[in-house]
């Protein structure tokens, strides 16, 4: 009899299968800048033969970022004798000081937003009209790119905040997430130190998920309170974390500080490359000459040394 009674009790609020996510997808990482390579602290490095064996080097030790050497390239600057898959755990944001010229690498990252034409008005002498969105951001090593905003919403409205940054509120959905971002808000001003986190369960009642649309039934970590989340506060659907690596459930228009957490996404804009297309089909005039022109230029590129090709690419980014 009891039995039966707590299978009806868990029915309603068990996930089909279909509904949990076996596998995180990977992180993409995008060339970001040719010719240059980050002076980030190094978390790994490996000697490898392909830029698709130092992509998934950077993925099994967890880095944001990455400098590659191709090993045709050992020669380019000073001879010297360096592991060319070079893997950080925090990639390049506004502050690109360390992100210098070195003809021997490229420089990799799965945050593109890093805006590139940013950096290259900033080596170039002159001030930019707009900084990235990522101006404010706070890498915690090997998890991801956070903000901490002190100027207290509701939860739509922080959504609709981070949203605007290209960013959501941050997932907490693992022991290592939480308490990264617990310690992030202890250094926060303040007594009471804590903030919306991306965990609700605004759409069905206690089927908690984040806004990547993962249920939280489908892990085994939890953080809760003591009490968390209390049955008798139907109106609790919206999720704090404080500073003791605890999460609360709190009436969701209730104005807190939040954290947002910034999407690993390609560049805004495309990186320079010069390719070799056929320009035979292409009828419209203005566009044939630009194609002969890229042609050309890719000619120049592909027999110049990689010091030149440094050179060009610079003069076109």
């Amino acid at each position: 009899m009891h039995a039966s009674l707590l299978l009806l009790f868990l029915l309603p609020h068990a996930l089909p299968l279909k509904h949990c996510f076996s596998e995180k997808p990977s992180l993409k990482f995008h060339k970001i800048r040719s010719c240059y390579k980050s002076n980030m602290p190094i978390i790994s490095s490996k000697t490898l033969d392909t830029i698709g064996d130092c992509v998934k080097y950077a993925r099994q030790k967890s880095g944001l970022a990455f400098n590659f050497s191709p090993p045709d390239l050992k020669n380019a600057t000073l001879n010297r004798r360096y592991r060319n898959c070079q893997v950080m755990g925090c990639p390049e944001t506004t502050n690109s000081s360390t992100l210098v010229f070195d003809p021997s690498f490229d420089y990799y990252s799965a945050y593109g937003d890093f805006n590139c034409k940013w950096f290259n008005l900033r080596i170039r002498g002159l001030q930019p009209k707009q900084l990235p969105a990522t101006q404010n951001a706070t890498c915690v090593k090997s998890v991801g790119l956070f903000d901490v905003v002190q100027e207290k919403r509701n939860y739509t409205e922080a959504i609709n905040f981070c949203q605007n940054l290209g960013a959501d509120l941050a997932d907490v959905m693992s022991e290592v997430r939480t308490n990264a971002l617990s310690t992030l808000l202890k250094s926060q001003r303040g007594w009471y130190k804590a903030a919306y986190v991306g965990l609700e369960d605004t759409d069905v009642e206690g089927t908690f998920e984040n806004p990547m649309g993962n249920f939280l039934q489908c892990t085994k970590y939890r953080a809760w309170s003591v009490g968390h989340p209390r049955p008798n506060r139907k109106h609790e659907d919206c999720v704090i974390l404080d500073a003791d690596r605890v999460w609360k459930a709190i009436n969701c228009k209730i104005k807190q500080r939040f954290i947002c957490e910034f999407y690993a996404a390609p560049p805004e804009s495309p990186l320079i490359e010069f390719t070799n297309k056929s320009c035979t089909r292409i009828k419209d005039p203005a566009m044939k000459r630009q194609c002969l022109a890229n042609k050309e230029l890719f000619e120049i590129y592909n027999n110049s040394s990689r010091i030149d090709q440094c050179a060009l690419l610079n003069d076109f980014e």
